[in-house]
């Protein structure tokens, strides 16, 4: 008489993993809507703001040198501001771009992961990393190799002239490059995560490792 191990059923991925990616699918897409307002409206601030200086503060004609030195500074401060400004808006198009596609991605996937359609859920969400990934990466080096931290201002020989504002950049496009990667390896990790635990186990039999088969009786 033979014996035989019963085949051993694994159980079934719990919905929650989905719906948990679902739910922080749901929160990066306020995240989405709010760069998208901004990248909309701030274009909009900006062209509000004069670009000559003689509109904030007139020529003082009549003043003295010490007051025509100060307004001249101060004009020269203010026309590298508006430079700055309008560099930016380049990059907030761009921005806009990216949170419109991600917004997109986003609220497709939300129902998609709750309704527990897996292989659909994670394409879409892993193909919501990646343009955010890539989004991340372009708008950091527009900022800082295209735009500038902030304008160009010279604070003068007695304060280090450019060399402080240069190092004070550098140094936070190191922190950026650490945050994007640290945080993305975080998202990496939680996607892989749900990819591990919603996959569906197939049966097998499982031989025993304490029993053997009772002796033939024949």
């Amino acid at each position: 008489m033979a014996f035989e191990e019963a085949p051993y059923s694994f159980p079934e991925p719990s919905p929650w993993w989905l719906r948990g990616l679902a739910i922080f699918m749901s929160v990066m897409c306020v995240g989405m809507i709010f760069q998208v307002l901004s990248g909309v409206m701030t274009p909009i601030w900006m062209d509000a703001i004069p670009d000559d200086y003689n509109e904030i503060e007139a020529y003082p004609v009549d003043g003295t040198q010490e007051e025509i030195d100060n307004w001249t500074a101060n004009e020269i401060f203010w026309s590298q501001t508006i430079e700055y400004i309008d560099g930016l808006e380049n990059m907030l198009f761009y921005s806009v771009i990216y949170g419109i596609v991600l917004l997109f991605l986003s609220l497709i996937s939300i129902p998609v992961l709750w309704s527990g359609n897996r292989n659909l859920g994670l394409k879409i969400t892993s193909l919501w990393f990646i343009i955010y990934v890539i989004s991340q990466v372009h708008l950091v080096s527009m900022l800082y190799l295209d735009v500038g931290l902030y304008p160009d201002y010279d604070f003068g020989s007695e304060a280090g002239g450019e060399r402080i504002p240069d190092f004070i950049e550098s140094i936070s496009l190191l922190v950026s490059v650490v945050q994007i990667l640290f945080c993305n390896t975080i998202l990496f990790a939680f996607l892989a995560l749900v990819y591990s635990k919603t996959k569906t186990k197939t049966n097998f039999d499982i031989p025993s490792g304490f029993h053997n088969p009772p002796p033939s009786q024949d």
